[in-house]
């Protein structure tokens, strides 16, 4: 049986009650495009679909509606236009990040180490942006290296992944120094759990999300120690930061002795990335 497209994107989007409207247009739009090949110019014209080919739309729908979040049900996520795929072992990476990966690549280092690298979107996307590049990454998540290393394989990066903890630090690789060390670590703070949605509160992974209210900077103050370890001299390191700490995270470099404390905003106008130098 043929069913009209447009009909059945909009039947599709009302019953999304997770999400404001604007927003359920969104994510089914990307069930739609990425399941049934839909395009924005499909749902404009006017388009049949079968009703086999949405069978399995409306079991999705009821997933979203529990704030799984889309990417964990599709298995992927775009990031600095690459796919990569995610599950609930890793972030699910955000565009403010991509930003981060921007700023990283306009530096162009010759080597560079990611440390925490989750599903790999940032060592894996400043390779690609960087072909002459040694890219290196760590992570202490088992789970999360693997997604990585999948992630590595299939984008052809050639980064070097291996398992590290940042907080208790021993380079897997050697006396090897970097031109750049790039982070995205955990920094929300434990009381910042009740703003937090759903759909990262109970989904993604608590591990990659947050700190003690005790100590936030607790990660920021271990990779300056790195950095001054292994990074080339005037080498940088560039970190996502929370951004309610701009301020303090950049007192955390200029305490450990780094010059040129760059505190930059995201294109929200937040306070989003620090970029120190050796």
């Amino acid at each position: 049986m043929m069913l009209d497209l447009k009909s059945e994107y909009k039947r599709c989007c009302e019953q999304v009650k997770a999400y404001e409207p604007s927003e359920a247009k969104e994510i089914v739009f990307i069930v739609f495009n990425e399941l049934l090949g839909v395009t924005k110019n499909d749902l404009i014209t006017s388009t049949s679909i079968s009703e086999e080919q949405l069978s399995g739309v409306d079991n999705i729908i009821k997933r979203i509606n529990n704030f799984e979040p889309i990417q964990y049900i599709l298995g992927k996520t775009w990031f600095c236009e690459h796919s990569f795929f995610v599950n609930e072992n890793v972030l699910i990476p955000r565009p403010e990040t991509e930003e981060l990966v921007q700023r990283a690549i306009s530096l162009t280092p010759k080597t560079v180490l990611d440390l925490g690298t989750g599903s790999g979107c940032i060592a894996i996307s400043t390779a690609l942006g960087l072909k002459n590049a040694e890219v290196f990454a760590i992570d202490i998540s088992e789970n999360a290296l693997d997604i990585a290393k999948r992630n590595n394989e299939n984008l052809k990066a050639n980064v070097n992944i291996q398992e590290a903890d940042i907080l208790n630090f021993e380079s897997p690789f050697g006396e090897q120094k970097f031109d750049l060390i790039v982070s995205n670590p955990p920094y929300v703070k434990e009381n910042e759990m009740p703003d937090m949605r759903e759909n990262v509160l109970n989904f993604e992974p608590h591990l990659a999300l947050f700190v003690s209210n005790d100590d936030p900077l607790i990660f920021y103050k271990k990779i300056a120690e790195i950095g001054k370890v292994y990074l080339e001299d005037e080498g940088h390191v560039l970190v996502e930061i929370n951004s309610y700490l701009g301020k303090e995270t950049c007192e955390a470099f200029t305490d450990s002795g780094y010059s040129e404390v760059e505190l930059i905003q995201d294109f929200f106008g937040k306070d989003r990335m620090v970029l120190a130098k050796k």
